[in-house]
Formats: C-alpha cells, sequence, structure tokens
C-alpha cells in the first residue's frame, strides 16, 4: 500500500536521483570505452577522451600531457572552453615544472593529485593495484599545498585541478590533467571515473604503439621489396635506382655505393646521390675514377671516401653497431674519433651523422653502402622557458606567454629499426653485386671464347656447348634461388601474420577476462551464476563474505541448499516453488525483496535480489543472481515508523488536551464558573506552551544532528556560563523549594556558549523538576588528565592549569528519586522518559536529554549518567580543551 508519508517520499525520490547517477555514469564509461575502441589512431583517440572527460567533469579545460625522454613535456591533446581558460595545445613545458619526486609518486605509487587554490589544500590518492580482489576505494588524504604550486596554477587562472597518471609498459607516458577557472570539488566517484578512463588510454596507447610498429614494418619490407626488385632485375643491375630508394626510405641528405674492384688492375665503381663529400688523392698516388650520380658518369680526380687510408683504418679501429656484423653508426662527427681532414670534408658539405654498411657475401668484401644526413634546425613552443636562472624569463612564467625555441645544427640520430632496414637493404646489394660479378666472368670468359673461334673451330662447339651449359646452370640456380627467397619470404610473412593474430587475440581475451573479473570483484553486491540444474558455476567475494564462505567453497553447490532459501516469514521454498529455479525452467526476470538467506554460522538475513536467465542459442543455460543484505534498510524504515508513531503520540495528548478545554468554553458551559473557565484557559495556554517547546525540541535536534546549525564556537569561561545557567534556573529551583549549589572554575574554553548554557539548564531542570523540596542540587567541574581527576578546589583561587590532552568533566547531581539501571542509556534517546505520565505533568517533552547528547558530542565530548534508587543521580558530560 503507498505511503502518503514525506520522508517516505523524500527517501525515494532521493533513491532515484541516486539509481540515476550511477545509470548515467555507466552510459558515460561504456560511451568512452566504445569511441576509444572503434579508432586506431592515438590522436583521434585522445581528442575523443578529453572532450568525453570535459563533458563529463563540466571544467573549463581537459588536456593530456605526454613526457619526453628529458623529462619535458607536451600538451598533444586538449579540449578547453576559451572564455575561461587559454589553449595550451602543442605548447611544450620544461622537465623542472613536474619534479623528478613527483614523476617517482605518479610511477610507483600512481598517485592522483586534486589541488583546491581557494583552500589552499592538494589531495593526494594512490591508485588501487590491479590485482586487487576487494572493492576499489579511493583514500584521498588531504594537505596544504605548496605556495610554489598555487602560484604556478594561479598564473595559469587555474582555481582546482585534478592530475591523474598515464602508464604505458610500466613507464610513465603522461597526464591526464583537469583545470577549472573557479573553485570545485572533485567527488570520490568522479575520481574512480577518470582513472578507468586513464587506465583505457594506457590499453589505446599500447594498442597504438603495436599499430605503427606494424605499419613500420610493412613499409620497411615493402622498401625491402622494391630494392630487391631493381636490384635482381633480369636485363641490368640497377644499382643508381635502388641507392636513391635506398636514401629516401632511410631518410638520409645522400649516400653513395662504392663497389670494390676484385682485380687490383680495375678501378671502383661509384654510385652517389644527394650531399657527398671530396677527398683528393694522396700526391703520386692520383688516378681517374668512375663517379655515376644523379648527373650521369664524370671523370673525377679524387678518389673514393672508401680508398682514403685514413678511413679504412679508422673502420678497423672503430666499434662497430651491431656485435659480429660490419655496420657504423656515427650520430655526431664533432664526437667521432676522425681525423680532421675527413671531418671537415663531411662538415663542409653540411654532413653531420654517417650509416656504413660493408656489403660482403659470405668472407669476399665486395663493397661499402654509406647513408649521410645534414644538420637540422628544431623549433619547439614553450609555454615558458626552460632557464630559471635568467631574469628576464620570469615575466613569461607568470604570464605563460608562448615561446618559439629554435635550435640550429641539431643531429639526426639513428633508430635501431633504420639500422635493421639498412642491414637488410645492404644485403640485397651485396647479393646483387655479386651475381653481377658472377655475370661478368661468364661474359668475359665467352668474350674471350669468341676471339679464339677462327684459331681454335674444333673448341668452339664445345666452348660454346660448355657456355649454353654454364649460362642454363647458372640461371636456373638464379631461377632457383628466387623462388627460394620468395616462398621463404612467403613463409615469414604468413608466420608473423599468424602470431600477430594470435597475440592480438589472446591479448583482447586476457583484457575481456580481467575486466569482467575486475567487474565482479568490484562490485559491493552478492552476484552468483548457476547453470541449468541450479549448482554455482561462479560467485564474487561479496557474495561469499555475505554467506559467510570463500570463493572457492561455493563452486559447484547447488545454492538452494547452500542459503537455506526461505519466504518473509521463515518458511523454507519447495525447490519448483523457489523464483529462482522458475527462472532457470521458463526464463522470467524474478525481482524479489525480503526473502531470508542463511549464512553458514545459520545465521539468517532478509535479501533483495533479480535473477536473469543467461541464453545460448536461444536455450535457458544458466541464470545470473544479484543480490544484497537489506538488513540496515528494515532497522531503518522501522525506526522511522516508531519515531513517527511516538511524535503523533505526543502531538495527540496535548492537542486532545487543548480542544477539550476550548470546546467546553466554546459551547458556554463554564460561563457562570468564572474559576474553572480560567483553568480550562490555564490548562490550554500549558499544553500550547508543551506542543511549542516539543516542535522546538524536535526542530532543535533534527538540525543539530544533520549539521544545519552551526556551532558558533569562541573562547569563553567556564565561571561565567555556569553562573548565567544557575541565574536563569534560580526562580524555577525557588519555586520548587530546591537550594542550589554552584562550584565555579575560571578555564577557559573553546565552544558555543548558548549551546553549552542550553546543555547546563536542561540538566538543572531536570534535576529540579524530580528533586523534593528542600533538597540540594549540585553544580560543579573537575579537569581531568591522562586518566587522573583534579578538582577545582585543590587549585589555588579555583584555577586549572591545562595541559594538551586536559578535558573538563561537568556533573549534575541531585536528590531525587533515582533511575532504574536499565534506563540509563535509553533515557538520551528520542521520546524516553523513566515515567512518562509524571514528565509530561512537569512539562516534559522527552527530548531534553536527546539535545543535550547532540549538543555535547558537536563539541567532542560524551555525556551519562550514574544513578542510585531513592537516593539521587548524577549527570556527567566532557567537553576537550582546545590550547
Amino acid at each position: 500500500m503507498p505511503s502518503n508519508n514525506p520522508h517516505s517520499k523524500a527517501l525515494n525520490q532521493t533513491n532515484t536521483a541516486g539509481e540515476k547517477q550511477i545509470t548515467s555514469l555507466e552510459v558515460l564509461l561504456h560511451r568512452i570505452m566504445n569511441r576509444i575502441r572503434q579508432s586506431l589512431e592515438l590522436p583521434a583517440i585522445l581528442s575523443i577522451t578529453v572532450a568525453e572527460i570535459r563533458g563529463f567533469l563540466e571544467t573549463d579545460r581537459v588536456k593530456i600531457y605526454r613526457f619526453d625522454t628529458d623529462g619535458s613535456g607536451e600538451v598533444v591533446a586538449e579540449s578547453v572552453d576559451k572564455e575561461h581558460l587559454p589553449s595550451l595545445l602543442g605548447q611544450h613545458f620544461p622537465a623542472q615544472d613536474i619534479p623528478s619526486e613527483a614523476r617517482e609518486l605518479f610511477l610507483l605509487a600512481r598517485q592522483r593529485s586534486i589541488v583546491d587554490v581557494g583552500t589552499q589544500q592538494i589531495g593526494l590518492s594512490p591508485a588501487p593495484e590491479a590485482d586487487e580482489s576487494i572493492k576499489l576505494k579511493n583514500d584521498i588524504r588531504f594537505r596544504s599545498v605548496d605556495p610554489c604550486h598555487v602560484e604556478y596554477l594561479t598564473s595559469m587562472g587555474v582555481q582546482s585541478s585534478l592530475v591523474v597518471p598515464i602508464l604505458h609498459r610500466e613507464q610513465l607516458w603522461g597526464l591526464l590533467v583537469s583545470h577549472h577557472s573557479l573553485p570545485r570539488q572533485i567527488t570520490e566517484r568522479e575520481l574512480q571515473v577518470v582513472q578507468l578512463v586513464a587506465d583505457q588510454l594506457s590499453i589505446a596507447i599500447a594498442q597504438s604503439t603495436l599499430l605503427e610498429q606494424s605499419r613500420l614494418q610493412a613499409q620497411q619490407e615493402a622498401t625491402i621489396n622494391r630494392v630487391a626488385k631493381l636490384l635482381h632485375s633480369m636485363t641490368q643491375m640497377q644499382v643508381q635506382q635502388a641507392l636513391e630508394l635506398t636514401v629516401s626510405a632511410l631518410q638520409g641528405a645522400g649516400g653513395r655505393v662504392c663497389i670494390t674492384p676484385q682485380n687490383p688492375a680495375e678501378e671502383a665503381q661509384l654510385f652517389t646521390i644527394g650531399e657527398q663529400p671530396i677527398f683528393p688523392v694522396n700526391q703520386g698516388s692520383r688516378r681517374q675514377r668512375k663517379q655515376r650520380g644523379q648527373g650521369g658518369v664524370i671523370n673525377s680526380s679524387f678518389s673514393p671516401l672508401e680508398e682514403h687510408p685514413s678511413w679504412r683504418e679508422w673502420l678497423r679501429m672503430e666499434t662497430t653497431v651491431v656485435e659480429e656484423s660490419p655496420v657504423w653508426v656515427v650520430n655526431d662527427l664533432y664526437q667521432a674519433a676522425l681525423q680532421s681532414d675527413l671531418a671537415q670534408a663531411f662538415l663542409k658539405s653540411g654532413i653531420r651523422t654517417l650509416l656504413i654498411v660493408r656489403l660482403q657475401y659470405r668472407q669476399q668484401i665486395l663493397g661499402y653502402l654509406s647513408i649521410f644526413r645534414n644538420e637540422i634546425d628544431i623549433e619547439t613552443i614553450w609555454a615558458r622557458r626552460p632557464d630559471r636562472d635568467d631574469e628576464r624569463h620570469l615575466s613569461p612564467i607568470k604570464s605563460f606567454e608562448v615561446w618559439r625555441e629554435l635550435k640550429r645544427g641539431q643531429v639526426q640520430a639513428w633508430k635501431a629499426t633504420e639500422i635493421e632496414l639498412a642491414q637488410a637493404l645492404a644485403s640485397h646489394f651485396a647479393i646483387a653485386i655479386h651475381q653481377y660479378q658472377l655475370y661478368q666472368q661468364v661474359n668475359a670468359l665467352n668474350t674471350n671464347l669468341q676471339c679464339d673461334i677462327e684459331e681454335r673451330k674444333q673448341a668452339e662447339k664445345k666452348i660454346c656447348a660448355l657456355n649454353a651449359e654454364l649460362e642454363q646452370r647458372v640461371q636456373e640456380r638464379t631461377a632457383e634461388l628466387r623462388r627460394a627467397n620468395r616462398r621463404l619470404l612467403e613463409e615469414i610473412n604468413e608466420r608473423e601474420r599468424a602470431l600477430r593474430d594470435r597475440k592480438q587475440t589472446q591479448a583482447s581475451l586476457e583484457r575481456l577476462s580481467r575486466q569482467s573479473e575486475l567487474i565482479l570483484n568490484s562490485a559491493g553486491e552478492g552476484i552468483y551464476g548457476l547453470n541449468c540444474h541450479g549448482k554455482i558455476t561462479f560467485v564474487n567475494p561479496a557474495a561469499a563474505r555475505m554467506l559467510g564462505y570463500g570463493v572457492k567453497e561455493l563452486i559447484n553447490l547447488f545454492m538452494h541448499e547452500v542459503v537455506k532459501h526461505s519466504k518473509p516469514d521463515g518458511v523454507r521454498y519447495f525447490l519448483e516453488d523457489n523464483p529462482i529455479y522458475a527462472t532457470l525452467q521458463n526464463g522470467t526476470v524474478q525481482h524479489v525483496t525480503d526473502d531470508i538467506f542463511y549464512r553458514r554460522d545459520g545465521s539468517k538475513f532478509p535479501v533483495e535480489y533479480v535473477s536473469t536467465p543467461i541464453r545460448e542459442q536461444k536455450k535457458i543455460v544458466g541464470a545470473v543472481v544479484i543480490f544484497k543484505d537489506i538488513t540496515e534498510r528494515q532497522i531503518i524504515e522501522r525506526m522511522k515508523d516508531e519515531f513517527v508513531s511516538v511524535v503523533s503520540h505526543e502531538l495527540r495528548t496535548p492537542l486532545t488536551s487543548i480542544r477539550s478545554a476550548l470546546g467546553l468554553l466554546a459551547r458556554g458551559s463554564l460561563n457562570n464558573q468564572p474559576e474553572k473557565s480560567q483553568r480550562m484557559l490555564e490548562i490550554a495556554f500549558d499544553n500550547t506552551n508543551r506542543l511549542v517547546r516539543l516542535i522546538n525540541d524536535i526542530l532543535d535536534i533534527e538540525r543539530i544532528n544533520s549539521g544545519k546549525v552551526t556551532m558558533h564556537k569562541q573562547i569563553c569561561n567556564v565561571t561565567d556560563l555556569m553562573i548565567q545557567a544557575v541565574d536563569e534556573m534560580r526562580a524555577m529551583a525557588e519555586k520548587a523549594e530546591i537550594h542550589l549549589e554552584l562550584t565555579p572554575a575560571s578555564v577557559q574554553l573553546w565552544a558555543d556558549p548558548d549551546r553549552i548554557i542550553q546543555t547546563i539548564t536542561n540538566l538543572l531542570s531536570n534535576a529540579i523538576k524530580f528533586s523534593p523540596p528542600g533538597s540540594t542540587v549540585w553544580l560543579s567541574v573537575e579537569l581531568q588528565q591522562e586518566g587522573k581527576v583534579r578538582k577545582a578546589d585543590c587549585v589555588e583561587k579555583n584555577k586549572f592549569t591545562t595541559s594538551p590532552t586536559s578535558y573538563l568533566l561537568f556533573q549534575i547531581k541531585d536528590q531525587g528519586r533515582g533511575i532504574p539501571e536499565d534506563k540509563l542509556e535509553t533515557i538520551f534517546d528520542r521520546f524516553q522518559q523513566v515515567d512518562a505520565s509524571n514528565s509530561r505533568h512537569q512539562g516534559g517533552t522527552g527530548l531534553g536529554l536527546a539535545i543535550c547528547r547532540s549538543i555535547v558530542q558537536q563539541h567532542g565530548g560524551r555525556i551519562w549518567a550514574e544513578s542510585i534508587l531513592g537516593k539521587g543521580s548524577t549527570f556527567y558530560f566532557t567537553l576537550p580543551i582546545s590550547q
């Protein structure tokens, strides 16, 4: 039956709003993850991510900051509201902006930071480990933020920031940063969502890296195939075209292939492209060389670089970059141990880096392949200059003006992939040169045989036959080698493709499995799965913990027998009547509340659960059950009903009395009895006052407990508070013929004076009401320190000497009838009275002690009572002394 209670409606609306918020967060995460998976290009993924996160957090700027190898970094993606904050996209920041200690915390502890410039607070939260099996928690610890950090953010126009690290292959790849121009609170739920997105970004970065590697490998294989096609041409070896393609693939400014002559009387062949050094021949050894370049064959009086004695000596002494492979790399000629005349010949041509590969077939040296690179100019856009020592750069630090830094004469270092590509290409050059030399030898032999035709006609046929046979064998062998090479390349490509597909599939399965496991382990509700026979196939830690079992213990057990599934009245379900069994039979979704589950130790608890069928190929193969313990919910509902019942009763009693008195007066029944009429008015007035007190007390205690009442704490003197409270209650005490005795003490207390006086007057009022005429009520205070009590009258002039661990103990003692021992705790609850009828006669509402307890607890103290029936009661409460 629906309830008309406003408290119930507010609670339902709050629950609905919370469910909608959770649903919206789940939709956001699902949308971000899907958009990340749909794109393979990292820039697009990063742009999508910052846009989605900014829409989720509703902040002015969300950016992704990527670290470089030297510790500096660049803003590689950004979503910004330019009306509030400027764009930082493409700008670099020096390494000093994020110290190495902070980068180490980002990497090792995966620490997230939340800065509120307005409150000068920074919240630090280490991310939970990825293999935790418990529910994720975001433990945020706050401390004061460093002034330099505040100045740094203020100069950027930022009042609140959130920073979450992004990791890749156990390295700090970058940061996911949110900036807002106004103060803003970051909730734990928002932090958890941003952390999940950062984890997805790590996966996307890994996938993008694999994609780039695959593209680079495919590009290199295509280059190798094109070069091989040019070199292994059936008509002529196209060395020049192959060299041009090689230099372009390796991004060189120039290159050369020097083919060493096999006969000392022959000349070396030199093929060049682009920038070239020129070395003069030593005196007495100068001779003409053929040099093939972009302009064709030219005659030069300079010998090739590869025949220079100093060059050969340097290659012999220089260490190769690849072990047991003749490959030399010079990333900077200024740092190379090269003779000055050789180095100057390169530098004058603008050449700064070298890559030399010796062309060798088995043990035969065929020549050298050399690739050159020029110096380059590097332009960097800095959001601030990295030089902190130059005072001229302090202004840009505050204004974040964009600087353009141009570094001239920088080297282009050779990468490992480029060296591997050069080796592969050099291998094809060596094979082609070797085959070409064999071909030349065969042609030379044919030419010599043709010159002897006239002299040796008989031998001509034999030589021709041998020559033809030799040519046929060479062609057959060449064709066989090509087929073998082609088959080998096809097999290698096929195996690599299969291996990549297998690794990708395995990684996807592992990722999906891990994500499913994390979701199950992180869920707060109990989740378990059943097969079609009702046996448990999987269970999450929350379900096992609620039932008192281990996860492995529940696997393959009949869940109906484990939990002893019962109805709300405690009667156990038969298997065929069980709602979960109905899900397994007909596939209906069951949503049941207030059923009973039993734990391992035999205790029971009420549950709310939903059972959903698992379908495979339109067949029901099992069910998933999600349940939660609703014990606390039932307790809260029961307490709410009891509170409403008590309040209704307490309101109805004075209202009935007021109505009866006013009814008699309204009907004129007491017109001739003025004394009774006056008494009826007094009764109505007293009950009206009681209603006002009751409502005010209810409102006071609700506002205090809900935090809506602010304690206006200040330094106040305990003596003044005690005297004021006694003065307020003196008239009531004299009317009841009660003597008030006060033992004041001069000590400074940090508290809300009005609330402390309200507490003391409430306790004095109760003591006066329930004390016999002629008795005494005492009000005193004591100082307690580290378990020892020092009374006020033991100190000169009733003054205390306090320490950091001191607190005051107030005592209100009466000589009344006392309180039963079983009521000493419950009297501090709402509407709890020792004698309700007598309390109403005394004008009590049953809320005074509850208000006292709330005020004392708001001050960090506690309150309790001690009593002996027939002798009186003593109420105590403590207040800490703040230094």
